[in-house]
């Protein structure tokens, strides 16, 4: 249960809440309501009836909601800067379909904040950073009866000064992931008492905006030759470590043409955006590459699990491109009978039999029954990887269609998962 009040409008506009608990926790605002000037996603209310109202101790810390808004593109950054120079204090909070954030600032400085986002829990910042191993952060996080920073600082796997940069790593994070946010909401309340804004940490909104913005100008330039966290480095040349500076010879000496950014982020403690920028920058001066999804795919198993998982993959995008085909999905099944028909070799003998279904994918089970027939699998992994991406052109060169970049990085980024082991 996440303590929100959630309640469903009809058609005909009839108001219900959903569960007993909301109807309990709405109970306690009881009276007559008038809807204030509102958007598709955010709904604000204003009491109309005042008379035999008892506030609850939750309803009674909020004094009033002072500002909201549309997010578009940098309103999130104009509006921080606005509350850091009018030293504002109160709760800013961002909302989109599945997203919500809450900054609390005093004076206009940061002081604390909170995520619906499970990237942004403590304990995904600890194990991100490399703070903490995976199964120590799911031993400590069994444990309910103290929390989790707390518990990993008794246990000794984390020192009071580790617990202290986790939080304010996650405060940042926090701040700079709202910065990206393209659409939804905000609105910004004050609290009855500034007393009530938690004042553990201290950042200057200043800093914070300075750094997003460097952030976001940096990564979008990055993302040109590093376009997503499952990227694996390979060393080109052995480079005088003495060239480097520390941080980039820490890092250089982790790249083992296995570890993708996330590994090493974890491994070197700087975080996947540091860690990106120093990979991008030796990629710049020529001591690594970007490691291909063939090259990994050579060295992938060709046991049936792997099979099966690469086959879902294109299969699931084949099925995309036959939804967007509409009227031209018939042509594309015959050109893609020809095309397969027309391979040769090991591929010919995996693809014997296989029929391509109306929405363009493959009947993995006759598939992985002609590979088990073969008699030798070297390279089988590589070889279906190598002719499910040339179908997977073919059947946008055959139907004229354009998918987003997105789509077709997020197939290249599952396939390096699966030679990697990480699916």
């Amino acid at each position: 249960m996440d303590g929100s009040i959630r309640f469903k409008i009809d058609k005909n506009g009839e108001i219900s809440t959903i569960g007993e608990y909301s109807a309990k926790r709405l109970a306690r605002f009881a009276g007559e309501w008038q809807l204030a000037p509102s958007t598709s996603y955010l709904m604000l209310f204003e009491r109309k009836s005042s008379s035999n109202v008892e506030l609850s101790q939750e309803s009674s810390l909020i004094s009033k909601v002072l500002f909201s808004g549309v997010i578009h593109e940098g309103s999130l950054l104009e509006f921080f800067n606005f509350l850091g120079e009018n030293s504002r204090s109160g709760v800013l909070v961002v909302v989109t379909e599945k997203i919500k954030k809450s900054i609390f600032f005093k004076d206009g400085q940061i002081r604390y904040a909170t995520s619906n986002m499970s990237e942004d829990r403590l304990g995904e910042v600890l194990y991100r950073y490399g703070m903490v191993k995976k199964d120590v952060l799911e031993e400590a996080l069994a444990d309910k009866s103290k929390r989790l920073g707390e518990k990993l600082v008794q246990l000794g796997h984390i020192t009071v000064a580790d617990l202290y940069r986790a939080i304010k790593l996650q405060l940042e994070e926090i701040c700079y992931s709202s910065f990206l946010l393209q659409n939804g909401h905000f609105y910004f309340y004050q609290l009855v008492s500034e007393d009530l804004i938690p004042s553990t940490i201290h950042l200057q909104t200043r800093n914070i905006l300075l750094e997003g913005v460097r952030r976001m100008d940096e990564m979008s330039y990055f993302k040109k030759k590093l376009p997503s966290p499952d990227v694996v480095p390979e060393i080109v040349s052995e480079a005088s470590v003495s060239n480097l500076t520390d941080h980039e010879a820490t890092t250089y000496k982790l790249i083992d043409g296995r570890k993708n950014l996330r590994d090493l982020a974890r491994q070197n403690r700087m975080g996947l955006f540091e860690t990106t920028r120093i990979i991008f920058y030796l990629m710049q001066g020529g001591y690594v590459k970007v490691r291909t999804v063939s090259s990994m795919a050579v060295e992938t198993e060709c046991d049936k699990g792997n099979i099966e998982k690469l086959l879902l993959a294109y299969n699931k995008i084949f099925s995309y491109i036959a939804q967007k085909a509409g009227n031209v999905r018939k042509k594309l099944i015959h050109d893609l009978d020809t095309f397969t028909a027309k391979l040769e070799g090991n591929l010919k003998v995996m693809f014997a039999g296989v029929e391509v279904a109306d929405d363009l994918t493959f009947n993995s089970s006759t598939l992985l029954k002609n590979i088990s027939e073969m008699d030798n699998t070297n390279k089988v992994f590589s070889n279906l990887y190598k002719a499910l991406d040339e179908i997977f052109y073919f059947l946008l060169f055959s139907s004229g269609i354009t998918i987003e970049p997105e789509i077709e990085n997020e197939l290249q980024s599952i396939v390096g998962k699966i030679s990697q082991g990480q699916t």
